[in-house]
């Protein structure tokens, strides 16, 4: 079991020693790192529960440490702290999610206690979670999943329900849910993202069929890691588990984020191009936080953009984030792509997306990820709330 280090890595003195203080009363082992030898001969002793990493630092910056800790696998926490303005430290945060870092959270200097002692409680509370047991989960079933509706925007098919986005969650004996970013960094460092995904599949697919013979027949979107597009003969894999299942490939649409797909853009023409021709739809999830390309973009055979919730979150009061939406939104339509918004919570954001083109949405103000058996009566719901009584398609 992990002894619930807490490394923190600041060169000012005083703020290292008022954040150890505040560990130390959470119950971590604390250890502090002024400078980036401390930092080397820490990680070379102790596996942090919880990495405090300031920014700025006399003889390395928080960057070139993340980038250090991605490439030793570290997938416990990081919490960022900096003097630094917000749009630096938002843009940090999502270069450790790109990099695959489990990102705890960020905080300005001055640090409010409270707001620290919330953060490194949180990471306590979560239990370790190791390979052997995710892979006893996958085989006995443990491993669910949660559908999250989608509904069309465009004025001739208005609020009506196009497909489910299937979600993981771990259902695990005496713990409740645990949710997918407890477990899929785990899935993909240690070689079960492959059964992960079949699992994954073969359930929303028979869910998929369940459905069909109940009148409704949606597309079941997937995601899929960046890190199965390095199998040439996975587009063979998934068209086998189709057909063994009776699924039509044309209802089928994966999801593959922007960063994964450009990892190696040839290999994943290559992949990307076999599943079109099997007939398998294929959307770019998080566009716009990634680094592709117009070329590249034009080159992989997409047929929707899904843009990242982040912009759709601050869409009604962050300029920028509208000026980025309607710009994917209208790149999408120039190159023959449907766009999907996903992280829709309010229903002025809703509209706000119907006018500016979008055609589909996804979110918490249509739906929260929800189970199987609770689908048919949110259907209903969903249905009778909205003028139009159109059939599901």
């Amino acid at each position: 079991m992990n002894s619930n280090h807490l490394l923190i890595i600041d060169d000012e003195r005083d703020v290292a020693e008022f954040i150890a203080e505040v560990g130390r009363h959470c119950g971590f082992n604390v250890v502090i790192a002024l400078c980036r030898e401390e930092v080397d001969a820490a990680l070379e002793s102790i596996d942090p529960l919880v990495i405090i990493l300031d920014l700025h630092m006399p003889d390395c910056d928080g960057v070139e440490i993340m980038r250090l800790l991605a490439e030793m696998k570290y997938y416990n926490r990081i919490l960022l702290i900096s003097g630094m303005g917000e749009k630096i430290m938002h843009t940090v945060f999502q270069l450790g999610k790109e990099y695959r870092l489990n990102m705890l959270g960020a905080l300005q200097k001055p640090i409010k206690l409270a707001e620290l002692e919330n953060l490194l409680e949180k990471a306590l509370m979560v239990d370790e979670i190791t390979s052997k047991m995710l892979e006893f989960a996958i085989e006995q079933g443990e491993i669910i999943v949660f559908y999250q509706p989608l509904v069309t925007l465009n004025s001739d098919h208005d609020n009506e329900i196009c497909g489910v986005e299937a979600l993981a969650r771990w259902q695990k004996p005496g713990q409740g849910l645990i949710l997918p970013n407890k477990f899929i960094p785990l899935a993909e460092s240690s070689g079960l993202i492959a059964p992960l995904t079949n699992h994954i599949l073969k359930t929303a697919v028979q869910q998929q069929s369940k459905w069909r013979k109940a009148g409704i027949d949606l597309i079941m979107s997937i995601n899929l890691s960046s890190l199965l597009l390095n199998d040439l003969s996975l587009p063979d894999q998934i068209d086998s588990i189709l057909q063994k299942l009776n699924t039509i490939p044309s209802r089928l649409k994966l999801e593959i984020t922007e960063s994964g797909a450009m990892q190696d853009p040839k290999q994943a023409m290559d992949i990307l191009t076999r599943f079109r021709i099997k007939g398998i739809a294929l959307s770019m999830d998080d566009f716009g936080t990634g680094y592709s390309s117009l070329v590249q973009l034009f080159r992989l055979p997409f047929s929707e953009l899904k843009i990242d919730m982040s912009f759709i979150l601050e869409l009604e009061k962050n300029p920028e984030a509208r000026l980025i939406t309607e710009t994917c939104i209208n790149l999408a339509s120039n190159l023959g792509l449907k766009t999907c918004a996903e992280g829709v919570e309010t229903e002025s954001t809703y509209r706000l997306l119907r006018n500016l083109g979008c055609t589909s949405a996804q979110g918490y103000y249509i739906s929260r990820p929800i189970p199987a058996d609770e689908f048919l009566d949110w259907v209903n719901r969903w249905q009778t709330m909205h003028s139009k009584n159109s059939m599901v398609s």
